[in-house]
């Protein structure tokens, strides 16, 4: 029998989806969210992944501009690199940042809600009964996931910006 990971930690998460029970715990958890300062959320963190999703992609078109020797065209034309066809190297440069960004973005988002005093406290009034899911211990997982995602997407991506025909 292995041992359970404690609530609110990546680990903890794998062992929901091994024990098929992440769905059921989510929204149990998900119910204890009744404050106005919620709905901050999405309007927050939405923008700030697709920001930091996009500038990824920028990256990857600069570097498949690099490794293919053609003169940087103007900024926005950048995106033209990936033309119209979707290939496995536009499927690495689309796709394996999504999850580091929006890791990224969550963090960002939920910094600046956390600035809000109003918003601090009823979301750490959510949180009492719930351990593992407080303020810092969900930035230190969504930390940590980014720092294990970011580099394996930035590898993934460049292989896709030196594949791209």
């Amino acid at each position: 029998m292995t041992k359970k990971r404690g609530p609110g930690t990546l680990g903890g998460a794998i062992d929901e989806v091994k024990d098929g029970t992440l769905l059921g715990n989510a929204r149990r958890r998900s119910s204890r969210r009744k404050s106005k300062w919620n709905l901050l959320l999405p309007v927050v963190i939405v923008p700030l992944w697709l920001a930091i999703w996009w500038m990824n992609i920028e990256f990857a078109c600069v570097a498949h501009i690099f490794f293919s020797g053609n003169p940087l065209p103007p900024p926005a034309d950048w995106m033209a690199v990936l033309g119209s066809r979707m290939s496995f190297a536009h499927i690495l440069i689309l796709f394996a940042p999504l999850l580091p960004a929006l890791a990224a973005g969550m963090v960002i988002g939920n910094y600046f809600i956390y600035l809000i005093p109003a918003a601090r406290r009823a979301m750490d009034a959510e949180d009492r009964a719930f351990p593992g899911m407080a303020y810092s211990a969900a930035q230190r997982e969504l930390t940590r996931l980014a720092v294990y995602a970011t580099p394996v997407a930035v590898l993934l991506s460049l292989l896709g910006a030196w594949l791209l025909k």
